[in-house]
């Protein structure tokens, strides 16, 4: 889908999320009405479509749920989809919303601004780090369609598995990748029903996928912006003499002056962004945060309790991989705006602000004090995404292991 709009750092996102209508279109096509009504019919159609699979996926659980004899194998593949999935739903409804559309407007601004800096360093950190999220989200995409592909040929590759019908008679089926319900016997029809998987797993993996490169993104930027303050800080005397002969200020002061307000400004926008940030998208990170340890405990579950051939465990491998990855670029990216928010403080003490004067003092003091207090992205109202969060994760699913297993 060709847009007249180019970005370094949405240089993949760009690409990849519009195909499934997980990218504002507002955005994408801004002087075209027709081309952008098209694409909001569109993105609604994919929407409709990952409810259908999200209600095939709950009608399952109920029949698993009240069944004479209830299959927890099964069980734990139908709770591998459903938590991640319905998180999914919510939040790409988040991100068509306008407040979404605001912050990514916001980045491409600053994103411009950066990139046609004086400066080179500037230009440099904002081409890095654009760089390194674009690789980590390649990185992403390679394993999604590892993944995927492996979820796909599982079914034909994996040998059938006999299954008790009565008390004499047995059956030789085969063990579809997805826990579904099809308004059909799966059984008899089975390769109608693994028609219909092999397109519910290509769609539902892209758009997942494709929806969190958006995110990924959107959490990332802030840490551009501040390595950038954190630069200036570092180099505060050579911006007060390039701010002197740009503006044609006549003494360091006043140079000074305007250079740690232009900062103050900037650090701002940096506060509200995250503010927006929070106020938008805490309440679905809360519920990524809570299904995570659920998610990845019924994958190693599926692996420990079940006897899988070849295929099946790099399926499964596979999968745990990608659910690892995600978790770990959402929270060491967060964990990296904790980190350098609270590092300006020390920037600016380093500068040497003690031989400026007393109105240079006393916003350097005020600059050092509004930074003691680190920026955080928040889960709702439980805590905030940190890279002990994600350890904390990790142990969670740890601990539903151990206990489904002490339990068997």
């Amino acid at each position: 889908m060709k847009t007249s709009l180019r970005s370094e750092f949405f240089k993949i996102p760009m690409k990849c999320a519009p195909l499934f209508g997980v990218f504002p279109g507002d955005i994408l096509f801004p002087a075209n009405k027709f081309t952008e009504k098209c694409y909001s019919i569109y993105s609604r159609a994919c929407l409709v479509f990952l409810g259908i699979f999200l209600l095939t996926s709950y009608i399952q659980f109920v029949i698993i749920v009240f069944s004479d004899q209830i299959d927890y194998e099964e069980l734990s593949r139908n709770f591998v989809i459903i938590p991640i999935f319905t998180v999914t739903m919510v939040r790409n409804i988040l991100i068509q919303t306008p407040r979404f559309a605001e912050m990514i407007r916001k980045i491409l601004r600053t994103e411009r601004i950066l990139e046609n800096a004086h400066d080179k360093e500037i230009r440099e950190i904002c081409r890095s780090h654009s760089i390194e999220l674009n690789r980590n989200i390649k990185i992403y995409l390679a394993m999604m369609i590892i993944t995927e592909f492996s979820f796909i040929s599982r079914p034909v590759l994996t040998p059938e598995i006999e299954i008790q019908i009565n008390h004499n008679e047995t059956l030789l089926v085969r063990e579809l990748s997805l826990s579904l319900w099809l308004p059909f016997n799966q059984r008899d029809h089975f390769k109608g029903a693994y028609m219909f998987q092999i397109v519910y797993v290509i769609f539902v993996s892209c758009f997942e996928t494709f929806g969190e490169f958006v995110l990924i993104a959107v959490i990332v930027f802030p840490i551009i912006q501040l390595k950038v303050l954190q630069h200036i800080f570092y180099n505060l005397e050579h911006y007060y003499m390039m701010m002197m002969k740009n503006h044609g200020f006549r003494t360091i002061d006043e140079a000074a002056f305007h250079t740690l307000k232009q900062c103050v400004d900037w650090h701002k926008e940096i506060l509200n962004y995250v503010d927006e940030f929070n106020s938008l998208m805490s309440t679905c990170m809360f519920l990524d945060f809570i299904q995570s340890s659920l998610q990845i405990a019924c994958v190693l579950i599926d692996m420990l309790t079940t006897k899988m051939v070849l295929m099946q465990f790099v399926a499964e491998s596979g999968y745990l991989g990608i659910l690892m990855f995600r978790l770990f670029l959402y929270y060491s990216y967060a964990n990296d705006v904790i980190v350098m928010s609270q590092g300006l403080a020390l920037a600016i003490y380093q500068s040497q602000w003690y031989e400026q004067s007393g109105q240079v003092k006393f916003m350097t003091f005020m600059l050092i004090m509004r930074n003691q207090k680190a920026l955080n992205y928040k889960l709702g109202i439980f805590g905030y995404m940190s890279l002990n969060t994600y350890l904390s994760i990790l142990h969670g699913a740890y601990s539903y292991v151990m206990l489904i297993y002490s339990v068997n």
